[in-house]
């Protein structure tokens, strides 16, 4: 029979993950509350599991993608991470990167791959509807769309 710690890190050898994220895990294996304490009490002193560097990882694997600060910051506080942490790790990346940017860069993107029969309004709504679904926020995707022709 398998340890909580072993599937802790068979689950974590997959990807990084959060604390809450690892819980939950362990608990639908069946592993008692005790044990899983146990278990992330140690991953968490050596390291292998830690909220801030799963958040920082998590913004910039999502950022790459690219998705706006509005999806990222519902996926972090789905997967149980403080908003405290949430909203330190989102600050940091807000300096380093331009979401307008990277809205504009994927919309052109999109713009393009929308059939040429589509009329114009369809269009501009179809390319809104995505960017919002990517998680920008609306003024930005607005004013995004402004800049397409």
């Amino acid at each position: 029979m398998a340890t909580a710690k072993t599937a802790a890190l068979r689950y974590l050898k997959i990807r990084p993950r959060s604390v809450a994220e690892l819980r939950e895990k362990l608990e639908g294996k069946g592993f008692s509350a005790e044990e899983i304490g146990v278990t992330v009490s140690d991953l968490t002193a050596t390291g292998l599991l830690d909220d801030r560097a799963f958040t920082k990882s998590w913004i910039n694997y999502r950022l790459a993608r690219p998705f706006g600060f509005r999806r990222i910051i519902l996926e972090l506080k789905n997967k149980g991470i403080d908003p405290e942490i949430i909203d330190q790790a989102v600050a940091e990346a807000r300096e380093n990167v331009s979401p307008e940017a990277a809205a504009l860069d994927l919309a052109q993107r999109r713009w393009q791959r929308v059939p040429a029969g589509v009329e114009l309004l369809k269009k501009k709504k179809r390319v809104l509807d995505f960017l919002l679904r990517r998680g920008f926020e609306p003024q930005i995707a607005i004013k995004v769309l402004k800049k397409l022709k």
